[in-house]
């Protein structure tokens, strides 16, 4: 009798897992207390489509991810683009997406453009991170690139990203996403590639369900649970944080509204907002980068905030929430009305994303891949 093995949580990471357990033989059952798959990445429908909760893209390198599409039959709904980038800094959004643009970001003086730039280029090509998880992302940045240049661009994105945490992030944080941005970009470096899935996540969240179902596996909708490891299986995966607290771990949360727009906002897909005065830290024009017929002509807009878990915003009704983002877009782009917005969406996720902290690797408890 092949071993059983039940797995929690019916997001990627559990469906694949499922997946290639019952490729080796492993009977799999998938536990999933929501009634949808897809965890972080699951979609709700707008207009005529399926769109994701929380936004989400392929980076160039995801190559784990982009070959499992190919094994399940979908590689050809994945497509590319090179969409532009913004960053907003006291009241004007600037376009960040090219070398060009960083030598025209006029907040900045051209010697701090350039020792922005060519910091960029050295954290590309460093590989030791390990000894940068002991180094604040502070005191790593204010030594490369100097105090002023740190408190006009990465303090206050920290800031934003991380709260009061800001000051003790690891200086390894940084440098992952330096060298993950660097590495979804041409070998000049000028513009990223992002994918998406034609028909959006739901896509391959469906032909998951459907291998694992073809395999003969199960998946059990609506099925929380709080016994581990489960009787009856011969051992419990738990792909989910909130199932099993990790003491040592912590998370920040992030609340996302999405908006159906009339009109486009701007001419970017992603804006970084480095200023504390607006209630989120990023703003995403999906249909600046990917477009849906489905959508109908309207514009899908995220409001991105990463939140500890202990703040006062998680006890605001959805209306609340509506209205305090949408007047930070107020503040982002003058002029803006409340009536450009025909729908709106709030999505809550209290375990968005580990917090990382100094040391963050030694936290992260042993596993062991058979």
């Amino acid at each position: 009798m092949s071993k059983q093995a039940a797995i929690i949580g019916g997001g990627i990471t559990g469906l694949s897992l499922a997946y290639f357990f019952l490729k080796k033989g492993i009977r799999a059952t998938v536990f999933e207390k929501e009634g949808h798959l897809g965890g972080a990445a699951s979609t709700f429908k707008i207009e005529n489509a399926q769109l994701e909760r929380f936004y989400h893209h392929f980076f160039a390198q995801d190559s784990a991810s982009i070959g499992l599409l190919d094994e399940l039959g979908i590689l050809d709904k994945l497509y590319w683009v090179y969409p532009r980038m913004g960053f907003f800094h006291q009241t004007k959004i600037y376009p960040f997406t090219t070398p060009l643009d960083l030598l025209a970001f006029k907040p900045l003086s051209f010697v701090e453009r350039v020792k922005f730039g060519w910091f960029g280029l050295q954290a590309k090509k460093r590989v030791d991170w390990y000894p940068l998880e002991n180094m604040t992302a502070e005191k790593w940045l204010t030594k490369k690139i100097g105090q002023p240049l740190y408190e006009k661009v990465w303090e206050p994105m920290l800031r934003a990203k991380f709260g009061k945490q800001a000051s003790q992030i690891p200086a390894s944080w940084v440098w992952s996403r330096l060298r993950a941005r660097a590495k979804s970009r041409g070998r000049l470096g000028t513009r990223e590639k992002l994918g998406y899935l034609r028909g959006s996540y739901k896509v391959l969240m469906d032909a998951l369900a459907e291998k694992i179902v073809k395999l003969g596996g199960e998946i059990k909708l609506n099925s929380g649970t709080g016994i581990f490891p489960l009787p009856g299986f011969d051992f419990t995966i738990i792909t989910t944080p909130n199932a099993y607290r990790i003491p040592q771990i912590e998370y920040l949360g992030n609340i996302c509204l999405v908006l159906k727009l009339r009109e486009s906002l701007s001419k970017f897909y992603w804006t970084n907002i480095a200023d504390p005065k607006i209630p989120f830290c990023a703003m995403i024009e999906q249909t600046n980068a990917f477009e849906d017929p489905g959508y109908n002509g309207y514009k899908i807009l995220y409001l991105s905030n990463y939140v500890d878990q202990a703040d006062p915003i998680w006890n605001l009704t959805d209306q609340e929430l509506s209205a305090k983002y949408l007047k930070g877009l107020q503040r982002l782009k003058s002029g803006f009305s409340e009536d450009e917005v025909a729908e709106y969406f709030v999505f809550r996720e209290k375990y968005a994303q580990p917090l990382p902290t100094l040391g963050h690797s030694q936290k992260i408890p042993p596993f062991q891949v058979g």
